[in-house]
């Protein structure tokens, strides 16, 4: 039997090989998965909350998806985490998981509450106000750079979205008043999403990726029991299926989402999340029969293009910056 690792030395030399390696192309690889991932939950969630609702099937309340989702969810990542030992429950700043706990699962709550409330284009749409808190909080609490080409991929690709939505928004016959405070549910979640992600980054720079997940699922499960217990309702022997592989999404998106803000900066990772559109315009057009427009085309060639570009831009300045790192050192005069 042929020794695998005589095979190693050839795949090492390969161009896929040499973009693998490269830290742009890995965050924002691990991010489109984690948000393709998040996007399938919103079409469970859609499924569950709103149209079992319109068949005269049982609902279940948003507080209690986000609840079930992560008590499997954190049995199914228990085998990703356990495979670093003893450090995957050794944390530098406590303080840090029990803030970043509360802002995932409020942030959760209000986002399940919407999907349940609102057509599910529109709940996305709002998602995009997450560039804004995300840059400005990385600016703020990280120091992370914003420059020319991050502020544009951003603003391009959040151009694309209001292309996308504002067709939506204005097309669909919806008396907003009566919606009342609901429209505040996703932006809140946002807001709280942005808030998650920063302090996630924050984290992964002393702790492991496990230990990130571990905390988030462990601590996040009394927060959401607490909501969901009110007004719990048991879920019909259909629903249970649906709800394991939402737990599996779950569980998938995290170790992604984990890995994308360990390998790349998290203003770079932002544009990325623009993903969940086109994601969610093809769950809608597929399973719900919501056809996209025009305008959804167009925007989407935006949300694409700012990706692309910043994704080459951000490749270049790394290469740049480990080329100048390289060139400062043989300027160091050796020591004595």
């Amino acid at each position: 039997m042929p020794d695998v690792t005589t095979f190693l030395p050839a795949v090492e030399n390969t161009k896929f090989w040499a973009k693998w390696e490269d830290h742009a192309i890995r965050g924002a690889l691990f991010k489109v998965c984690s948000c393709l991932c998040f996007s399938g939950i919103n079409g469970f969630v859609r499924y569950l909350s709103l149209s079992a609702a319109e068949s005269n099937l049982t609902p279940l309340p948003a507080t209690e998806l986000a609840f079930i989702e992560t008590f499997f969810g954190l049995f199914l990542i228990l085998p990703w985490i356990l495979s670093t030992g003893k450090i995957a429950f050794k944390v530098t700043n406590p303080p840090l998981y029990i803030y970043r706990a509360f802002a995932a699962s409020f942030g959760i709550i209000l986002w399940y509450t919407a999907l349940s409330k609102m057509p599910i284009v529109q709940v996305v749409a709002f998602k995009y106000c997450a560039p804004i808190f995300t840059v400005l909080g990385a600016r703020l609490f990280l120091g992370e750079r914003c420059g020319w080409a991050r502020a544009f991929a951003i603003g391009t690709a959040f151009a694309g979205a209001l292309m996308i939505a504002a067709h939506e928004l204005v097309s669909n016959e919806i008396d907003w008043m009566d919606m009342g405070v609901i429209i505040l549910f996703p932006l809140g979640a946002t807001a709280c999403y942005a808030t998650s992600a920063i302090l996630a980054k924050k984290q992964v720079k002393n702790d492991t990726p496990q230990t990130v997940c571990l905390y988030l699922f462990l601590l996040s499960l009394p927060i959401l029991g607490v909501a969901a217990l009110p007004n719990w309702v048991e879920p019909l022997a259909w629903q249970w299926p649906c709800l394991i592989i939402m737990s599996a999404l779950l569980a998938t998106a995290y170790i992604f989402l984990q890995h994308a803000y360990v390998v790349a900066d998290i203003t770079y990772l932002v544009p990325m999340s623009f993903t969940r559109l086109v994601a969610g315009a093809l769950i809608g057009m597929f399973f719900f029969q919501e056809w996209p427009t025009i305008w959804t085309g167009v925007g989407t060639f935006f949300i694409l293009i700012a990706t692309v570009s910043l994704c080459k831009h951000e490749v270049r300045y790394m290469k740049a910056k480990k080329v100048k790192k390289v060139k400062k050192a043989t300027l160091l005069p050796a020591a004595a």
